[in-house]
């Protein structure tokens, strides 16, 4: 599904967001502590590399990890200007082909949801983050059921799968899209996951009235985390 709309993937999420998408990559940035020149950021389901760019504009050194090569193949495109500053990979956010201890960071951004299990992404996500390092989650949310998620619902139900099948060429695409979003846990749920998998100081911040959440964790010194495959 996402090798075939991977060319078309940028317009849409430019056009459904109305663009405020890079404002949130932004402040993913800002809550992995705004890292740059001799950091390490992992970028999970990097896919067309928009986040991962962002912080290698900023001076960290930086791989992209995307499950999808058709997506992940756009991103070089996108990094000439500065020279293929990021490492680009195709590989498995449940397996990532990254030894463990060796980022700062490690993020993805509206990935989550697409993998087979979520558990052991944050898991991996946690392996391969320094004691002490970031893990961050960007993801989308569903607001209170109040008048304006009414309006949301019948805003992802109805009018993105429209828009967004015409931008891309594929409308089970965005059906899929909202089954995903409505069917995923509060952001309260996430942040017990991601506190019973290891992680320390987890919180999350609400963005846009709920319509999307960054999540937020901290590898433990001195402390074994779970395995991955396990």
């Amino acid at each position: 599904m996402f090798a075939g709309i991977a060319g078309r993937y940028d317009l849409a999420n430019r056009v459904l967001s109305g663009g405020v998408d890079r404002s949130w990559r932004r402040k993913v940035m800002a809550a992995a502590g705004s890292p740059g020149p001799g950091a390490t950021v992992v970028d999970v389901a990097c896919g067309t590399g928009d986040l991962a760019l962002l912080f290698a504009k900023a001076g960290a050194q930086v791989v992209g990890v995307d499950f999808t090569y058709e997506m992940v193949a756009i991103a070089p495109s996108k990094d000439r200007e500065r020279g293929g500053a990021v490492a680009w990979l195709q590989g498995d956010g449940l397996d990532l082909p990254i030894g463990g201890s060796v980022a700062d960071a490690a993020t993805i951004a509206f990935g989550l949801r697409n993998v087979a299990d979520r558990r052991r992404c944050l898991r991996e996500m946690a392996r391969v983050v320094r004691p002490g390092g970031r893990v961050l989650v960007l993801e989308f949310s569903m607001p209170r059921k109040d008048a304006f998620g009414r309006i949301y619902r019948a805003y992802l139900e109805h009018v993105l799968p429209r828009i967004g099948g015409a931008l891309s060429g594929d409308r089970a695409a965005y059906n899929y899209l909202d089954d995903t979003v409505q069917g995923w846990p509060g952001p309260e749920q996430l942040q017990e996951e991601m506190e019973a998998d290891g992680l320390v100081d987890c919180g999350f911040e609400r963005l846009w009235r709920g319509i999307a959440c960054i999540h937020h964790g901290v590898v433990p010194p001195q402390t074994q985390m779970p395995d991955a495959r396990g």
